[in-house]
């Protein structure tokens, strides 16, 4: 008999642990997992999810009357009884804080209950002691915690203890489609000047793309000719824009927004960077090992796992003047850039879907055997 699982998350629609869920659901067993997803806000599913795996959703749309009745439902520990009804093996809160918390509320006593976690808990938490006291007993209620990275497994249980029952499962990529994507390349794309560096992710204050802008403004004083392309959405857009006007550099920066398909844009530059001031484990990072991209990264969450000791990517300390120092490097050494893209390309081939789901799979019947 097929293993009822329940993956929970907010959105299909947005950064990297959506994507990796709907990567590693899409390449499950069937036959022996009966998969359901679903969402707090409804999601266009068939355009995320492989058919046979279940979709549920807890509000039909994002108005402001479904808003208030969200806010007031999860705050009085509602969601789950009122809208997550099936009786499940396994019960999955696929990202910390919403999904973790609605899900803490679960009435299966029969389900394991599995919270996972994308990021550097004691640095996105920032020593609040309120919302840590919170946190700890919504995790209270959780069978087991994975992690996405070894450093994302030290923060947690920094914060929270749990050593024991708190392990590490790396993030399933579709390496497949990835390079297939790539080619597509879409009729309004942007003509490509020179050298390009790229970047991709949700515009985030996390993601430090204010210092990246600085440290291209910088390089480009420095006589380094170069593009930026920043691929996202998110909520620093007018400070990022303001950034870019103050110092103009319109001519040489572009936000293009959310893009379905980033890897393209990505293919095309010459080199990716991760400016981030945390992460848990880097999709766009792993995505770029998989396209075989010479990479530079702060030191961050998962970054050693991805890039060894800068074996296989260039890795800085997460500071300016260290994040300039290893642009400056890969952008004015062709042969540094090409070294760098040989070994992401070796790097990226450990990387497949199918040995991250096979492990992620066994996790899961292991867990229901004990």
């Amino acid at each position: 008999m097929a293993i009822k699982i329940l993956f929970f998350i907010e959105t299909l629609r947005g950064g990297g642990a959506e994507k990796v869920l709907c990567d590693l659901v899409n390449h499950m067993d069937q036959s022996r997992f009966q998969i359901t997803v679903q969402t707090l806000w409804r999601a266009d599913a068939a355009r995320y999810l492989k058919p046979g795996i279940r979709y549920r959703f807890c509000y039909a749309d994002t108005g402001r009357l479904s808003s208030l009745r969200s806010r007031a439902e999860a705050a009085a520990g509602l969601t789950y009884p009122l809208h997550i009804r099936d009786d499940y093996d396994l019960e999955v809160a696929y990202l910390e804080f919403g999904s973790t918390k609605i899900l803490s509320r679960s009435t299966n006593r029969k389900a394991k209950k599995i919270a996972w976690v994308h990021s550097d808990l004691a640095r996105k938490l920032r020593g609040d002691p309120e919302t840590t006291r919170k946190a700890a007993g919504q995790y209270a209620a959780y069978d087991r915690i994975v992690c996405v990275s070894r450093t994302a497994r030290d923060s947690f249980v920094k914060l929270f203890g749990r050593e024991a029952d708190t392990g590490v499962l790396y993030n399933t990529v579709d390496d497949a489609a990835i390079r297939e994507k790539a080619d597509l390349v879409p009729a309004a794309f942007p003509e490509k000047r020179r050298l390009t560096v790229a970047a991709v992710g949700r515009l985030a204050e996390e993601k430090r793309y204010d210092l990246l802008l600085k440290v291209h403004r910088e390089l480009l004083e420095e006589g380094i000719p170069h593009d930026l392309w920043i691929i996202g959405e998110g909520s620093q857009r007018e400070t990022l824009e303001r950034i870019i006007t103050e110092n103009h550099l319109e001519h040489s920066a572009r936000l293009f927004g959310f893009q379905a398909n980033p890897y393209p844009y990505m293919k095309a530059a010459d080199l990716l960077v991760c400016s981030s001031s945390y992460e848990g484990l880097s999709t766009f990072v792993t995505e770029g090992l998989i396209l075989g991209k010479p990479i530079v990264t702060t030191e961050c969450s998962g970054m050693r796992e991805l890039l060894g000791d800068s074996e296989y990517g260039l890795i800085t300390e997460n500071a300016e003047a260290s994040l300039r120092d290893g642009l400056r490097r890969m952008l004015t050494d062709a042969s540094l850039r090409d070294s760098y893209g040989a070994g992401a390309a070796r790097r990226g081939q450990a990387l497949s879907a199918g040995r991250v789901t096979a492990e992620t799979e066994d996790f899961f019947t292991k867990l229901l055997e004990e």
